[in-house]
């Protein structure tokens, strides 16, 4: 009988135990809660289990890591930025992924955008080429273009392409390094190159890939065939829990490898005179008339140089086309207003054609602008500084000097006047200059030959002002076009021709513009437009089939090929 009754108290007993077991659970949670919460409480749940009433889901523990996956086009370096986090080589398991666009389910979280470029030497006369023909190329070997049969890139670059269009027509793809993809590519007679904006170098030529070249501004990015997008993907829950190192890594990543607020455009051009015929071209037709035909190739610039050789004089008129004593009207100076111009060059040989002071007064005139001066001075000290400015973050210089004269040009102790040269005091200078992190840009007024190359006699000052650092270096003289020639990765072009200027010969009415382009403290790459004068005055943007042949001229001349 004992025994049945304390069997039937335990039956009981466990029955009870059994309805309250929720309520015991509930009430361990709470002692627990408060214990962990007691401040200097070093108390903690038994090792592998956390108890919760709401979810019954175990908590994030403050110590794990999210695991990071890049795929295997993303650049190299990111992994940099990973921090703390796990980078795995097994997407599968990844809480977060950058990566290539892809259909896999997840939400976006951030993106970032590679620029890549096409480039051929700088000799190249195409200027582009469609995004067909390059696939083409990469995937069947087929060459659509008679002047290319080979791609040469990089590694990195291979693996993104790989990624990007398939697999390609192996025998036509050659892999370098980086650092002699330039000198490969100069080699070979039939190549392009595909490189990262950031690995665009001034002894490529930028080729327009459908109409659109990474040395646009603005860029139709979203459009063009080589922007390579990559995404930051996570789960939602994801989100949430990992939201510290998402922000990080889209803070630290950068978002593009072009940035156009890094971006700094330098329009150069040639001999500017508004005389003569041009003066009275002016003035039976306009401000706007010169310039109309090539003025958006100006105002997308920030810095837009003319090489003004004359003097605005009260009381100048028309002259004819053979008077070598040449002036302007004060007022024609909204030709030079209309183009945005605001860099001039005072190199010239007719800046003090007619006597008093007319070349001073000028120098005003473009001081009241804002515009920046060189190459000519209210004195001969002045006239040897160089002028400064910073656009976007780039420290830009120019300086440049006559070393030919008229003698009456030059500027003196107490005369208004152009540079004359002192090599040594300038190429130390330059090299001043450099050394402050400035681009320089460095001009002469030099021999005036009807020739498309200097010999190496006339070319040595150029070229030892390239070696004491000016990036750019340029013959403001040149009334024909001239070649062209590096010295390292400083580009010197002897001459452009003229820009405004009366001269109506057929080998006169050429013209080179060089449109600089400056990114991120560095020259990275010239665009070479060209145009032919005509009606005494007016530049039109050349035909294709002239502009073929001006370049096909002018870098045989070169010597480059």
């Amino acid at each position: 009988m004992q025994n049945q009754k304390r069997l039937i108290i335990i039956l009981c007993f466990t029955l009870f135990l059994t309805s309250c077991s929720s309520a015991i659970v509930e009430s361990i949670n709470k002692v627990v809660a408060n214990s962990t919460n007691q401040p200097g409480n070093g108390s903690a749940p038994i090792a592998g289990e956390t108890l919760n009433s709401t979810s019954g889901a175990p908590e994030q523990s403050s110590s794990a890591k999210a695991e990071l996956y890049f795929g295997p086009s993303v650049p190299q370096e990111w992994k940099q930025y990973a921090g703390d986090l796990l980078i795995t080589d097994d997407s599968s398991r990844a809480d977060l992924k950058i990566d290539l666009a892809s259909s896999e389910e997840g939400i976006q979280l951030a993106s970032f955008n590679r620029i890549y470029a096409v480039v051929a030497p700088f000799d190249t006369v195409t200027d582009g080429l469609s995004l067909q023909e390059l696939q083409a190329t990469w995937s069947t070997g087929s060459i659509t273009s008679p002047n290319f049969g080979q791609l040469i890139m990089s590694e990195a670059t291979y693996t993104v392409c790989n990624h990007f269009w398939g697999a390609p027509y192996e025998s036509v793809i050659r892999i370098v390094d980086p650092q002699s993809l330039v000198d490969e590519l100069w080699k070979t007679s039939d190549a392009l190159a595909i490189v990262p904006f950031e690995e665009i170098e001034p002894r490529f030529k930028v080729l327009k890939v459908d109409g659109i070249s990474p040395l646009d501004r603005p860029m139709q990015v979203d459009t063009y065939g080589l922007t390579i997008s990559y995404h930051l993907t996570g789960t939602e829950a994801g989100e949430n829990l990992w939201k510290l190192e998402i922000d990080k890594l889209s803070s630290v990543i950068p978002a593009t490898n072009r940035d156009e607020s890094k971006m700094a455009i330098v329009m150069m051009t040639g001999t500017t005179a508004l005389a003569r015929v041009t003066l009275k071209k002016i003035e039976l037709n306009g401000y706007e008339y010169p310039i109309e035909q090539v003025k958006d190739w100006f105002l997308s610039a920030d810095l837009r140089h003319v090489s003004n050789e004359v003097a605005f004089m009260e009381g100048c008129e028309y002259t004819d086309a053979f008077t070598m004593q040449f002036c302007s009207k004060p007022d024609q100076i909204k030709v030079l207003e209309n183009i945005g111009v605001n860099v001039v060059e005072s190199t010239g040989n007719h800046v003090n054609d007619y006597p008093g002071d007319w070349f001073a007064n000028t120098l005003k005139m473009y001081q009241e602008r804002g515009w920046l001066s060189f190459g000519g001075g209210i004195n001969e000290e002045a006239a040897l500084q160089p002028a400064t400015t910073e656009v976007n973050g780039n420290k830009i210089a120019f300086i440049g000097c006559n070393p030919v004269g008229f003698e009456t040009a030059w500027a003196t102790e107490t005369r208004a006047g152009s540079a004359n040269c002192d090599y040594e005091w300038m190429n130390s200078k330059i090299t001043e200059l450099k050394s402050q992190g400035y681009v320089v840009i460095t001009t002469f007024q030099a021999w005036e030959i009807d020739r498309q190359m200097y010999d190496e006699y006339y070319r040595k000052i150029f070229k030892d002002a390239a070696a004491a650092g000016a990036d750019i270096v340029q013959g403001s003289q040149a009334h024909v076009p001239m070649g062209f020639e590096f010295v390292n990765n400083s580009l010197i072009h002897y001459g452009l021709g003229n820009f405004l200027f009366d001269q109506m010969e057929p080998h006169n009415i050429r013209e080179f513009y060089d449109r600089h382009i400056i990114y991120n403290g560095k020259y990275i790459s010239t665009e070479l437009l060209t145009a032919t004068l005509t009606d005494w005055s007016k530049p039109v943007p050349m035909k294709l089939k002239d502009r073929q042949a001006l370049l096909d001229e002018i870098f045989s001349a070169s010597g480059m090929r």
